[in-house]
């Protein structure tokens, strides 16, 4: 009887060791959201898409550069109009006050337009009023969340300590574009689950240019106070569909998983920034032809439409699209150096341009599909979506269609499938877009 118990015992200590609890892992919420890409007509402007994602590099950039202390460079606003930027959908307070912010890989803080927000840009754009919610509170100086945004020189605090208050400056020169108001907590519902005890920002002045109906910004960067880190997450995913007019899923914690087959994966590189995501991208392969890859990283970004590459990475890949693309040259336009009249073929135009290959490192390879690339300017012409960058390289959000891309914040990892964006939204798939508009 004794040896029946001793063996007893020494099984339940064997599954006891091999369970998942004993190895510290814990099985994080799953959480959905939905993300809307920002277009005011059924297609993405181009030529606004241009001016901004030049200027958003520029923001990301300036975040890189530690001699420009005086500029935050945590997301640039200048997201108007029909440039191609993604909104997210979520609710804030109790009762629930339903609001729309760009989603934003590049930077971490949350936050919204609070009350009447006279003071504010842009005007008509709905609000979040906390004299309206009961699980509303000012967060003190003495939360971790503040200690974070003064590390970095973003908050101040008044003599009793009881509000920390913040001042984002996001142009290139003092008083361009800027939001500054208040940390305080609140619950805030994705999908149908409430998270309670989320700080953010309560603004209640800022200046620049927004999307119409966009209340502010959700920060799914790396730092402390993004949506990521105080959900506890671990891991986050989106895919986002190449048709404008369908909904993009975006999942957390275990909702963001990656399954079957055609899953690759790259570690993140951790020496640039504790808020970007970026990968080391070892090669570019072009038809027939294999350049170069980026020197210091490339980094992938939710919030710029256009891609990046900086030098010799840049004209490397642009001369191998130039030699192997059967296109007529059309002129250049808005920074666009590889434009083609893309019924010049006499056939299918989608044809008569070479593959496209990223290579990342670690063996990830990210076969684009020719909508990924190539993008339609209108009246014709065609043009391949990357532009030079004097200093970071990007990988935009029109490269990442039809991506599901998963970011493993707790094991640093970036992994990314083909995807039916609309099978992981839960809806009926539906036909293929395209590849060149004809």
């Amino acid at each position: 009887m004794a040896a029946k118990i001793a063996l007893l015992a020494l099984m339940v200590s064997f599954l006891l060791a091999a369970s998942p609890a004993a190895h510290g892992h814990v099985e994080r919420r799953s959480f959905r959201a939905t993300m809307i890409r920002r277009t005011e007509t059924a297609a993405i402007n181009f030529t606004q898409a241009a001016r901004q994602s030049h200027h958003r590099l520029s923001m990301l950039a300036s975040r890189l550069d530690t001699a420009s202390s005086h500029v935050n460079g945590q997301a640039p606003l200048r997201m108007d109009g029909d440039g191609g930027a993604y909104d997210m959908e979520f609710s804030i307070g109790t009762p629930r006050q339903k609001l729309t912010a760009l989603a934003d890989t590049g930077s971490d803080l949350i936050w919204t337009k609070c009350g009447a927000c006279a003071s504010c840009a842009p005007q008509g754009s709905p609000s979040y009023y906390p004299d309206r919610s009961s699980t509303f509170s000012k967060l003190p100086c003495s939360d971790r969340l503040c200690s974070a945004l003064k590390s970095e020189k973003l908050a101040t605090c008044p003599a009793s300590g009881a509000e920390c208050d913040y001042m984002y400056s996001y142009g290139l020169e003092a008083g361009d574009t800027f939001t500054q108001g208040y940390l305080a907590s609140e619950t805030i519902t994705l999908g149908g689950a409430a998270v309670p005890g989320v700080g953010f920002g309560c603004t209640n002045v800022s200046e620049g240019e927004y999307g119409k109906s966009s209340s502010g910004l959700v920060g799914l960067g790396r730092g402390p106070l993004s949506l990521v880190s105080q959900l506890d997450a671990g891991a986050f995913s989106y895919c986002l569909t190449s048709d404008t007019s369908k909904a993009s899923p975006l999942l957390f914690g275990s909702a963001a998983s990656l399954l079957g087959n055609g899953v690759q994966s790259t570690g993140l590189l951790t020496s640039t920034s504790s808020t970007f995501y970026t990968v080391n991208l070892e090669r570019i392969s072009i038809g027939s032809s294999t350049t170069s890859g980026t020197n210091d990283g490339v980094v992938f970004d939710s919030g710029t439409t256009l891609t990046f590459l900086s030098e010799p990475a840049y004209s490397q890949a642009k001369a191998a699209v130039l030699s192997q693309t059967n296109l007529a040259r059309a002129a250049d336009r808005h920074g666009f150096e590889a434009c083609f009249d893309q019924y010049s073929s006499g056939g299918d135009p989608a044809a008569a341009v070479p593959a496209m290959v990223l290579h990342f490192d670690g063996g990830a390879d990210m076969a684009l599909q020719v909508r990924n690339y190539f993008v339609d300017m209108g009246d014709g012409v065609a043009c391949w979506v990357v532009q030079r960058s004097p200093s970071l390289s990007i990988i935009g959000n029109i490269m990442q269609m039809d991506f599901h891309v998963r970011y493993d914040v707790d094991n640093s990892v970036l992994s990314f499938q083909p995807a039916d964006c609309e099978s992981l939204q839960g809806n009926a798939a539906s036909a293929s877009a395209p590849l060149l508009v004809e």
